[in-house]
């Protein structure tokens, strides 16, 4: 009788010590639930917010200021003002801001201006009409020529009219004929623009476009 006493009493005093470690155990979890996951997840968030920060740190970095807008390429980070531009000082260190395509460019119609003077003389006159100004080769809206946005950029870049003729392989009897043309426009004479139909509404514009490269030295 006093042993089953004693082993109900162990038996008892067990599962009363199970019971408190469950407890304990059930406590220890819902605290973790309720305080560690909005802990790691504000952690993630303030993770993502300091790598947001850095990126725009490393974006604002990597800008030019206005003061020295330009930025020399090759993945350089010196930026330079634009009156550095063509000084005849190498300030990039390859040499960049003073390459003669980009001086040449900077006096030139923008490209896309240039481009758009042609596709609407080709619009009004047919896809072969630059013929009469570039030669044989300028047919089927300048195809040959690799296009009209082609033949823009080398009318921006081209320093004179032979490294025109040079970019687009022109022939030399082509070149000669594009050379009296702005010969003509350089000395006033319109006769020359008359003969090639150009309409009068046209003469200005086409007068103007071509002085601009004649001014910008392409005749030299």
């Amino acid at each position: 009788m006093g042993k089953e006493t004693h082993s109900s009493g162990k038996r008892a005093l067990l599962h009363t010590m199970v019971a408190q470690q469950v407890v304990l155990v059930f406590i220890y979890l819902t605290l973790f639930y309720d305080f560690a996951v909005p802990i790691n997840a504000l952690d993630i968030s303030r993770l993502l917010q300091n790598r947001i920060a850095l990126k725009k740190r490393q974006e604002d970095s990597s800008r030019c200021e206005p003061y020295e807008p330009f930025r020399c390429p090759s993945g350089s980070d010196i930026c330079i003002s634009i009156q550095y531009l063509c000084d005849g000082a190498r300030d990039c260190p390859d040499g960049y801001d003073e390459d003669p395509r980009l001086c040449t460019a900077a006096k030139r119609p923008p490209v896309d201006e240039t481009a758009n003077f042609l596709q609407s003389l080709l619009g009004n006159h047919g896809p072969n009409y630059l013929e009469k100004l570039f030669g044989s080769k300028a047919r089927d809206a300048l195809a040959p020529l690799g296009g009209v946005q082609n033949v823009a950029i080398a009318l921006s870049e081209s320093q004179t009219i032979e490294d025109f003729g040079k970019a687009l392989h022109l022939m030399r009897t082509d070149l000669e004929h594009l050379r009296s043309v702005f010969s003509a426009v350089e000395n006033g004479d319109l006769s020359m623009l008359k003969s090639l139909g150009i309409k009068d509404s046209e003469l200005g514009d086409v007068k103007f476009f071509l002085e601009k490269l004649v001014n910008t030295g392409f005749m030299d």
